[in-house]
């Protein structure tokens, strides 16, 4: 069984693009502001109402005289050959429920011998839905071309971010090397100041016992200066260690900064796997279209 999930799964990928790609046509009714009259329909998805109404407005100005959209889209005296050697009157109306992605494009024509519909003459019947067919061709190839489009850009965005992501873990494995080597360092010039606080400590006890508790002047101040450099020494050796702690702290931070850049490597790589998919299949959708 699980040997045939994926030839299921392609199958219905198959079935799904096979029942997109071809523009079809029917017809119906619907009720325009001046009644009710026989239509040629479509159904379009991922769209709204509005940019198909505003998309087939374009289109009927490269072939009317005269475009309206007061209540409906109404291009008058409009040339269509394949359905009338007379001009035609086109009434257009997309439908779609709230919340919806399907919408049904509405198409009305009347001809001098009447509205266009199953009833009329088969050769203006098939020539308006040629019409309408072709019109929703390239109305849905747009829709699919923006769409991967988007889609595309997605998978480019996400890209960018994995590689972000790279650039943020080689910067932190690098910080963890400067880290440690700065540790070591200070570890280094800890042992170094711990030995010469010592040293000073020893002279400065040493010379206090020469001196004795009543000493001269110039025996004052030297103790004086040995206790200003054992001063200094002990200040640098408290910055030393300081410096070991922050440095073996930094690195343990970046390690952990650098296991959670991983995790969100591999998640972000899934994401792209998965858009990548769909770029697939929307390239492969946006092809079928015909």
């Amino acid at each position: 069984m699980r040997m045939r999930q994926p030839l299921l799964t392609t199958l219905l990928f198959l079935s799904a693009l096979s029942s997109v790609a071809q523009t079809t046509i029917g017809t119906g009714a619907y009720g325009f502001s001046n009644g009710v009259h026989p239509t040629l329909t479509c159904i379009l998805e991922g769209t709204d109402a509005r940019f198909v109404e505003s998309w087939w407005k374009d289109e009927l100005k490269r072939i009317s005289m005269e475009v309206s959209n007061k209540k409906e889209l109404i291009g008058a005296a409009a040339l269509v050959p394949n359905v009338s050697p007379d001009t035609v009157r086109i009434m257009v109306k997309a439908e779609q429920r709230k919340g919806s992605p399907m919408l049904t494009l509405h198409v009305a024509m009347l001809t001098t011998a009447g509205w266009v519909g199953p009833d009329s003459d088969q050769r203006a019947l098939e020539g308006g839905k040629a019409f309408v067919r072709d019109r929703c061709t390239q109305l849905r190839r747009q829709l699919a071309q923006q769409e991967l489009t988007d889609a595309e850009r997605a998978l480019a965005r996400l890209n960018n971010e994995l590689n972000g992501l790279q650039r943020e873990k080689e910067r932190a494995e690098s910080g963890i090397t400067r880290s440690k080597q700065r540790g070591q360092e200070a570890l280094a010039d800890e042992e170094k100041l711990s030995q010469e606080v010592a040293d000073k400590e020893k002279a400065l006890e040493k010379l206090r016992a020469e001196t004795g508790p009543a000493p001269t002047e110039a025996d004052a101040k030297l103790i004086a200066d040995q206790e200003k450099q054992l001063g200094k020494s002990r200040d640098k050796l408290r910055r030393a260690q300081d410096e070991q702690r922050d440095m073996v702290k930094r690195a343990q931070e970046l390690a952990w900064d650098v296991k959670k850049n991983e995790e969100d490597q591999g998640r972000k790589r899934t994401e792209i796997e998965r858009q990548e998919q769909m770029v697939k299949q929307l390239r492969e959708k946006l092809e079928a279209i015909h």
